[in-house]
């Protein structure tokens, strides 16, 4: 490898969070990113660029784990939007004055999974994923989720509550198989099912 010559990079009309358009594919729309608390929540600044990269407005959402493996800052930067980590006055899981037209929970855990499942609505996560399926049943909305666990957390409780959150209209992507785990999808595909979803 030759040694390299530092020059100045080539000027760009972009600003620091701006991206350059692959689509418009998605443009006019309300993404959520639901961010939850397993290890592949540090692609997720990824995953929220490229949906953006597509024409998406993205509101990221984060439960307090997932903060453990991706920093907030990273999200908002990426997202180019606050990012919601707590039930606040201004029902923010509600999203009745911008309301998204995909929810997108990646990476969904087993304990996510099985809460939304189960109804239970006790986190920011939960409680605007719990308005998201009312929004689905409505017609109003799409809901995606993307399972990454390890694969001794694939048992018939998990299975159940995948086959539930179907039958409430959930769009499950399938997680990349390797290494004995459910891995997260890379992040064209998780935006391609967006697309698909949307299209």
């Amino acid at each position: 490898m030759e040694n390299w010559k530092p020059a100045a990079p080539t000027p760009s009309d972009l600003g620091d969070r701006e991206l350059p358009q692959l689509s418009d594919a998605l443009a006019g729309k309300q993404i959520a990113l639901m961010v939850s608390g397993s290890i592949a929540a540090f692609k997720t600044p990824m995953v929220a660029r490229e949906l953006r990269r597509h024409g998406a407005a993205v509101t990221t959402y984060a439960s307090r784990s997932a903060l453990r493996y991706v920093s907030a800052e990273a999200l908002a930067w990426s997202s180019a939007s606050p990012v919601i980590t707590e039930l606040s006055a201004e029902a923010e899981h509600l999203s009745d004055t911008r309301p998204f037209d995909a929810y997108l929970l990646a990476p969904a855990t087993y304990n996510s999974i099985n809460k939304l499942a189960a109804g239970i609505a006790d986190t920011v996560i939960t409680s605007a994923l719990a308005s998201a399926i009312g929004r689905v049943n409505q017609g109003n909305a799409q809901l995606l989720i993307a399972p990454a666990m390890h694969g001794s957390l694939h048992n018939p409780i998990f299975e159940a509550s995948i086959e539930r959150l179907q039958q409430l209209g959930a769009k499950v992507i399938p997680p990349r198989d390797a290494y004995g785990k459910h891995n997260l999808p890379d992040e064209q595909t998780l935006v391609d099912a967006v697309i698909e979803v949307l299209g």
